[in-house]
C-alpha cells in the first residue's frame, strides 16, 4: 500500500510539474476567441455609417465616457486611409475623421501621464514603415490635429516594416512596439522596438522566440499583425496571424502565444458561416454598461469565407 501510496504521489506530481499556471487563462482565451457564434455581440462585414469598409479595426473605450474608439483603414481608389469612428455599442459606427492619407494598419492606445489624450500608430506609405502621433485631447483626435508626430526609420529590413501594436500601459516618454518586418524581402517576421519621448526608436530586436512558436505549426508564410493584453486572468498573451502557404490569403490563421512559456495555441475560429481564413487580429479588455469584456476583431478574407462574412469581423464576450 505504501509503495503504491509513494507511486501516485510522484505521478501526481509529475503532472503538476508538467502544468504552467498560465495554461487555464491561456486555455480560457483560446475558447473564447474561438467562439464567435455564441458571442454577446458580432457583427461581420463591418462598415461605418458611411459605408467605409473598417478594416483592420483596433477598438478601445473612450476615456471618461461608455463610448467607443475605432481606428481602421479603407481603401479608396486603390490608396488606404487610416479613418476615426465612434460607436455606442462595438457594432455600429459613425464616422468621424480621415487620420492618415496612404496609411493603413492603425492601432490606438492612452498614455498614462497624458490620460485625455491619445497615441495613434500606423504602417506608412511610400516606403512602408510606421508613423506615430500623439493628440492630447478628444477634441484634437476629432479634428485630425495631432501634437507630436515621428516617422520611425526602417532598421531591419530595406523593404517594410508595419503592422504596429502597443505593448501594455505607454507614456508619451516611452512606448513599448511590436512590429513586423520583411525578412530579406521574403516573409514578414516578429520585431519590437521602443519609442522613446517621441524622437528616438530604440531597443529594436528581432523576437525569433514568437515566430518559432508559431512555426512549429508548419507556418511557411507570413507572421504578421498582433495585438496583446498584460493581464488576463493575471497573466500576459499574444493574439497573432499566421499564414500557411506563401501568397494565400485563405490560408491565414489565428494563434494565441504565451510569453510566460514561449508556446503557442492556434484558435480553432468558429463562425455562424463557417469561414475559415482569419488575419489582422486584435483584442481588447475593456467594460460596458458595468460588465467586463473581451473585445475581438479579425479580418475575414474572401479566400475560404462564407457567404456574408467576408471582411472586417468584430465581436465581444462578456466576462
Amino acid at each position: 500500500m505504501r509503495i503504491i501510496f509513494f507511486i501516485l504521489i510522484g505521478c501526481i506530481s509529475s503532472l503538476t510539474q508538467g502544468q504552467s499556471p498560465s495554461d487555464d487563462a491561456r486555455h480560457k482565451l483560446v475558447a473564447l476567441i474561438g467562439n464567435v457564434r455564441q458571442a454577446d455581440g458580432y457583427r461581420y462585414s463591418s462598415r461605418d455609417h458611411l459605408g467605409n469598409t473598417m478594416d483592420c479595426v483596433k477598438i478601445i473605450k473612450r476615456t471618461d465616457s461608455e463610448e467607443f474608439i475605432g481606428v481602421y483603414h479603407t481603401y479608396i481608389n486603390n490608396v488606404p486611409r487610416v479613418n476615426l469612428a465612434i460607436s455606442n455599442d462595438l457594432l455600429n459606427w459613425n464616422w468621424l475623421q480621415e487620420l492618415a492619407y496612404f496609411g493603413s494598419q492603425p492601432t490606438i492606445a492612452v498614455p498614462s501621464d497624458h490620460p485625455q489624450g491619445y497615441i495613434v500608430a500606423w504602417e506608412q506609405e511610400p516606403n512602408n514603415h510606421l508613423q506615430f502621433s500623439f493628440y492630447p485631447t478628444w477634441s484634437d483626435l476629432q479634428a485630425g490635429r495631432s501634437q507630436r508626430n515621428y516617422s520611425v526609420p526602417r532598421a531591419l529590413s530595406r523593404c517594410a516594416e508595419g503592422t504596429p501594436n502597443i505593448y501594455g500601459q505607454p507614456t508619451l516618454n516611452n512606448i513599448d512596439v511590436g512590429f513586423h518586418f520583411y525578412d530579406n524581402c521574403v516573409v514578414d517576421r516578429q520585431a519590437r522596438a521602443t519609442l522613446k519621448n517621441f524622437n528616438l526608436w530604440t531597443q529594436i530586436r528581432k523576437q525569433p522566440n514568437v515566430d518559432n512558436a508559431i512555426l512549429h505549426y508548419g507556418v511557411q508564410g507570413n507572421i504578421g499583425d498582433r495585438d496583446a493584453l498584460s493581464s488576463f486572468n493575471s497573466f500576459a498573451f499574444t493574439i497573432i496571424e499566421g499564414q500557411y502557404k506563401p501568397q494565400d490569403f485563405g490560408t491565414w490563421r489565428t494563434f494565441i502565444f504565451d510569453p510566460q512559456t514561449g508556446n503557442a495555441d492556434q484558435v480553432p475560429v468558429v463562425t455562424h458561416g463557417g469561414s475559415q481564413a482569419f488575419a489582422n487580429p486584435t483584442m481588447t479588455l475593456s467594460s460596458w454598461k458595468d460588465q467586463n469584456i473581451l473585445i475581438v476583431t479579425l479580418f475575414v478574407p474572401s479566400e475560404q469565407s462564407a457567404p456574408g462574412e467576408a471582411g472586417e469581423l468584430i465581436y465581444y464576450h462578456k466576462l
